[in-house]
């Protein structure tokens, strides 16, 4: 009796894992594109502000910051995407710094447009982008839709995941 019941206990935690499995994104833009990042990688989040720029410095590295006592190297994540900046420097002032955990020996922040907010990447597209052969390598790995809309453009958070180990590897020799 005690194995049925422990055997009904684990199928009921499996179903309820399935239903709710997928991982959390900071959903972030960058020009017209959405991006997300995953959110066990972010430390936080602040508003935009100078950075001191690095002579002879990677194209996407836009510079450092000081950040509480740390110097923390600001990476465009337009750039490192092989997307184009901002139009202008005013864009720029406006955005956001997403302060990353755990990816580098060094303190390291990406740089963006703007923070539009936190988003469930399905199951399925949180495998998809741990594939090495899924779009041909690249740090933007795969789409990942919202469920339970119908229509484009009411608000859902559609957005392409970010495979920010291969990002790195790809942006900071």
């Amino acid at each position: 009796m005690r194995a049925e019941r422990a055997a009904a206990l684990a199928r009921r935690g499996a179903v309820a894992v399935s239903t709710n499995s997928g991982v959390d994104h900071l959903v972030c833009a960058c020009g017209g594109e959405r991006y997300g990042v995953p959110l066990a990688a972010v430390a936080q989040v602040l508003p935009s502000r100078p950075c001191t720029p690095m002579p002879g410095a990677v194209p996407a590295l836009d510079g450092l910051v000081a950040l509480s006592g740390r110097i923390v190297g600001v990476l465009s994540l337009a750039r490192a995407l092989g997307r184009p900046d901002p139009a202008s420097d005013a864009e720029a002032a406006a955005g956001h710094l997403i302060v990353l955990r755990g990816v580098q020996a060094q303190p390291l922040a990406l740089a963006v447009d703007r923070v539009l907010g936190i988003a469930r990447a399905s199951g399925k597209a949180a495998a998809e982008a741990a594939d090495p052969d899924g779009l041909g390598h690249e740090a933007a790995s795969v789409y990942a839709p919202q469920s339970g809309s119908e229509t484009p453009g009411d608000g859902r958070l559609d957005f392409v995941v970010i495979d920010l180990p291969r990002l790195l590897r790809r942006a900071l020799p």
